[in-house]
C-alpha cells in the first residue's frame, strides 16, 4: 500500500514571506544602483577646454 504524506501548504507561509521580502529589497537596491548616475573617474589634466 503506498504511504501518504499530508502536506501542510500553509506551514511555510512565513519562509515565503521572508524570501519576498528579500526578494523585493535586493530589487530596490538593484535598481537603484542601476539609475545612479555614474561618477566621473577621469582626473582634470588642466588640457580642457
Amino acid at each position: 500500500m503506498a504511504e501518504y504524506t499530508y502536506l501542510d501548504i500553509f506551514a511555510t507561509k512565513g519562509l515565503e514571506y521572508m524570501v519576498v521580502l528579500a526578494y523585493f529589497i535586493l530589487f530596490v537596491i538593484f535598481s537603484k544602483n542601476l539609475e545612479a548616475p555614474k561618477k566621473n573617474s577621469k582626473k582634470p589634466t588642466g588640457k580642457e577646454k
